[in-house]
């Protein structure tokens, strides 16, 4: 495979997934301003099914990710990430931060709402994806010519 395959490769994979688990915590977002009936979310909308589904995306997400945790498997799809130094000082050995991810993917897992709180611990690994995708950008951008 060549060097531009291979990084078109991997940015596809951290762009999807960056987009998948920002999608799914903006959804869950409004879902929690409409349950604290915000007089701003008073247009919003949210429908039991895309609720539904974003939880599973993110308990996919999250659950990858503490699969990750456990074994740094190579054939994990985060493995990819091991090379980005921010990944590793705020995700990987981030104690604090994983505890967060464990206490979300609980809830997730007992059917138990996310807090405003869990759902802005998740930003932060989506800011350390979308690094990681620009970066990605940025090479592709020059290794193309």
């Amino acid at each position: 495979m060549s060097d531009f395959s291979h990084l078109y490769k991997k940015y596809n994979s951290v762009s999807n997934l960056t987009n998948d688990l920002n999608n799914a915590i903006i959804t869950l977002k409004k879902r929690n301003l409409i349950n604290q009936n915000n007089q701003a979310a008073a247009q919003l909308k949210v429908s039991e099914e895309d609720t539904e589904k974003a939880k599973k995306t993110l308990h996919s997400i999250l659950s990858l990710l503490e699969q990750f945790y456990n074994k740094q498997d190579i054939h994990n799809e985060l493995y990819e990430l091991m090379t980005n130094q921010l990944f590793k000082n705020q995700v990987l050995q981030n104690i604090e931060f994983k505890e967060q991810i464990n206490t979300a993917l609980n809830k997730l897992n007992t059917q138990t709402e996310l807090t405003i709180e869990d759902l802005l611990n998740v930003d932060r690994f989506i800011s350390v994806l979308d690094n990681e995708a620009s970066v990605l950008f940025k090479k592709l951008r020059t290794s193309r010519g």
